[in-house]
């Protein structure tokens, strides 16, 4: 079981993934193990998740054009904008609290929607609740840097978002989240 942090009681089983990931994760155990580690399937399976699913799904299912270093989840979030923490010249008022929706998200970053704009280089405070979408996950925090806002509609902006920190236990929770709509979108068609 991969489970996403000490708290929650969120796992992947490995006998319920797809073949595939099974003889990935299998053969890098194998490899783990003639290295001559003392490794569990349990460790093997969270360190090719964390090292190796990327480069995978990628060889495997993405076009060979493909520049995106990390692979977007499309869903309609809200995401909640609660500090700037560095903001660039001609920043707005001190009225922060806001909510917008995310259009798309990976493990580097997001795209949302917002009325507000955002100075480039800006780095904000966000929180996400994956809740809304998956009951066995939770709201996580993150540091962000804005590296792009445009107008997009009806006055409104989309604010391309590029991840700067995110703590341990909402790093594994958005991993699982992306991990899981990655896996539902590429075995369900």
């Amino acid at each position: 079981i991969l489970t996403a942090g000490a708290d929650m009681n969120v796992s992947i089983k490995y006998e319920q993934l797809c073949g595939e990931i099974k003889e990935e994760i299998s053969r890098f155990h194998e490899r783990r193990k003639a290295d001559g580690g003392n490794h569990t399937v349990e460790d093997s399976m969270r360190t090719w998740f964390e090292t190796s699913f990327d480069s995978w799904i990628e060889t495997r299912f993405a076009p060979s054009d493909f520049k995106r270093k990390f692979h977007r989840v499309d869903v309609e979030l809200p995401i909640r904008v609660v500090d700037t923490l560095i903001e660039t010249e001609g920043g707005e008022d001190d009225d922060i609290d806001f909510i917008g929706t995310i259009v798309n998200i990976s493990k580097g970053g997001l795209f949302f929607k917002s009325r507000r704009s955002f100075e480039l280089s800006s780095i904000i405070k966000v929180v996400i609740d994956l809740s809304c979408v998956d009951p066995e996950l939770s709201q996580i925090e993150a540091l962000a840097m804005v590296v792009c806002c445009d107008p997009v509609e009806n006055d409104h902006f989309g604010i391309g978002l590029m991840f700067s920190s995110v703590y341990d236990e909402d790093k594994m929770t958005l991993d699982l989240f992306i991990f899981k709509n990655l896996a539902y979108f590429m075995y369900s068609a």
